[in-house]
């Protein structure tokens, strides 16, 4: 509990304590004056029954105080949640959104990747035609110039063989 609030039991008890033990004083008969009226009653009962009904009175402001404050709550911690709806909702819907670009930037990279792979495969098409043909240009020369030399060599082992010794 909190000290007020064991301060005010403890004051209360104090009070009961005391109008206990002092009783008789409390409903011995006085004279009271109502300013325009008088009359005989105990003053110490008409204090203590003012005393009890401020501490009712309190009690029932205190209540409804209370009760006013946690329909507030109640109605703050709705607004709350509604508020955590809204904000998930819409984080949902970036991560959605998120997702779709996500998803269509990968599309395009894999359709990108495809045509340069594509490409690639032509281009390297194209290379090995033309380095096949350089090679049986390459093959035809070599051979064209083996051809010849076989050509000489035979002139020559041909035009040595007429010439006398």
């Amino acid at each position: 509990m909190r000290f007020r609030t064991v301060f005010l039991i403890v004051l209360l008890a104090l009070v009961a304590i005391f109008a206990a033990v002092n009783w008789t004083a409390f409903t011995a008969p006085t004279t009271l004056s109502l300013i325009y009226s008088e009359f005989q009653a105990p003053l110490g009962a008409v204090m203590l029954g003012v005393v009890v009904l401020l501490t009712a009175f309190f009690l029932l402001y205190i209540l409804a105080l209370q009760t006013s404050v946690m329909l507030e709550s109640r109605r703050l911690t709705k607004q709350l949640e509604a508020q955590r709806d809204l904000a998930d909702q819409a984080e949902h819907s970036r991560f959605n959104e998120l997702r779709g670009f996500l998803k269509a930037e990968l599309e395009q990279l894999a359709r990108r990747q495809t045509e340069q792979q594509t490409l690639l495969a032509q281009r390297l098409d194209a290379l090995q035609k033309d380095l096949s043909l350089r090679v049986e240009q390459t093959e035809n020369a070599v051979a064209a110039q083996v051809g010849e030399l076989d050509d000489r060599l035979q002139r020559h082992s041909a035009a040595g063989a007429i010439k006398p010794l």
